[in-house]
Formats: structure tokens, C-alpha cells, sequence
């Protein structure tokens, strides 16, 4: 149980980032190797709520962002991720200790899926101000927006929040009409930036 707390500042979020990134691998647990694609065959699948044209485009949008990402060339996974890291997962408690949160996507992974949630946050959705960005590379030491990889991996990352409520959709015409958004969003249809609800 956490005692009082709150959401880590992007600069709070980037210094604990690269410090789990420097801890070595561990050899008395087996982590899985981190997954972009986990279980997006599956929701694409079963999405309700949107046309059959726009589930056809998803497929494809899948399976030509699995065929790029099979080309990048970034090396062997050598980290420590925690799979899904944004503010709200790393809880900063009133005596100022930072506790990680939400752990069931921790495995081993190329630091950029641990960074790229921030920028895309920065670059595609101005959800955080350029000195908030500006703090969280300085924290971290490196930023991700700099790679050339960086704008297939924000593709893969939003393809993972959208199908994240198609999930949602058959039980929620709230969810629904996000899901039929972020697709015309992915899409090119709407201008950046994007204004996303959470759900």
C-alpha cells in the first residue's frame, strides 16, 4: 500500500528511467523479451464498432509496421524496460521516494520503448510543454526524438493506444467513438495535434 502520494514530473520520470536502464540484467529471474506487437492481431481482430474498411486498414497498417520494424537495425535488447512508463506509473511519494508502478509489461527491450511515451506525449500531442520535454531529456541524458527510428517507433506506439480501446469498444459507445478518432487520427485525416481522451 502506497502511502500519500503523486504523479512523477517528467524530469522525476527521466532520472528513474535511466536509472533502471543502468541496473544490470538480472540472472535469477526470467523476464520476457518486450513485445511491441503483443495482442494487436487479437484486438484488431475482434474490434466492433468501426467499419469493416477501417479494420481492413489496421491490418495492413500492422503488417507493414511489423515489416519496418524487422528492418531497423538497433542492435540486441540489453535493458531493463519497464514496458509502459508515463508520469502516472511512477508514484512520487510526500517523503519524495519514487516507487514504479504498474509492472506487468517489465521485460528486456531497447531503452527507446521506455521514451518513446513522453515524446510522442511532446511531438504528436503537446500534452507537455517543451521545458517539461526539455527537463525529462536532461534527466535521462538522451533524447529519442533525435533517431531516425523514432517516428516508426511513435507509429507503433499509437497503433498500440488506439487498438488499446477498440479493446474497450463493444461495451462502450464512449469508447467507440475514441477508437473511430484515433483511427481517422493514424490515418492523416486530422491535423496534429492530437487531443486524445484516456480510458
Amino acid at each position: 500500500l502506497l502511502p500519500e502520494h503523486r504523479a512523477a514530473t517528467p524530469a522525476e520520470l527521466g532520472a528513474v528511467l535511466r536509472a533502471l536502464h543502468q541496473l544490470p540484467i538480472p540472472h535469477d529471474v526470467t523476464l520476457p523479451d518486450f513485445d511491441p506487437f503483443a495482442q494487436l492481431n487479437e484486438r484488431i481482430a475482434a474490434a466492433t464498432g468501426i467499419t469493416g474498411g477501417d479494420q481492413e486498414w489496421l491490418a495492413d497498417h500492422l503488417a507493414v509496421l511489423r515489416a519496418r520494424y524487422r528492418e531497423l537495425q538497433m542492435g540486441p535488447a540489453r535493458h531493463v524496460i519497464h514496458g509502459d512508463a508515463w508520469q502516472n506509473n511512477l508514484a512520487v511519494t510526500n517523503s519524495g521516494v519514487s516507487v514504479l508502478v504498474d509492472l506487468e509489461r517489465v521485460s528486456i527491450g531497447h531503452r527507446e520503448w521506455d521514451l518513446i511515451l513522453l515524446a510522442v506525449d511532446f511531438v504528436d500531442f503537446a500534452r507537455i510543454s517543451s521545458a517539461d520535454y526539455a527537463s525529462f531529456v536532461a534527466a535521462y541524458g538522451w533524447d529519442v526524438t533525435g533517431e531516425p527510428a523514432f517516428r516508426l517507433l511513435s507509429d507503433i506506439q499509437e497503433l498500440r493506444w488506439t487498438c488499446f480501446v477498440l479493446g474497450k469498444s463493444g461495451s462502450s459507445t464512449a469508447a467507440t467513438r475514441e477508437a473511430n478518432h484515433r483511427i481517422a487520427c493514424i490515418q492523416g485525416n486530422v491535423p496534429h495535434p492530437w487531443s486524445w481522451t484516456a480510458f
